[in-house]
């Protein structure tokens, strides 16, 4: 499962990204049903995207990958 479906950083893992219209996406998205296909049990990463603390000094990158966030 780890060599398949994610990758080491550091001392940290993440879920694996792959070519996806003009950019890259998550490889348990399924595509023609346009859905997560472990949602039920997808990893903290994903429940708690966009509330990263990363996004706080980032927020032009959250509006492009996030289209849900609005500025106020």
């Amino acid at each position: 499962f780890i060599n398949n479906y994610l990758l080491k950083i550091r001392y940290r893992f993440t879920i694996k990204e792959i070519p996806y219209e003009g950019g890259y996406g998550c490889i348990f998205f399924n595509r023609e049903k346009k859905m997560c296909s472990i949602y039920d049990v997808r990893p903290s990463q994903c429940r708690t995207f966009p509330f990263w603390e990363y996004f706080k000094e980032n927020i032009d990158e959250v509006v492009t990958e996030c289209p849900g966030i609005i500025r106020l």
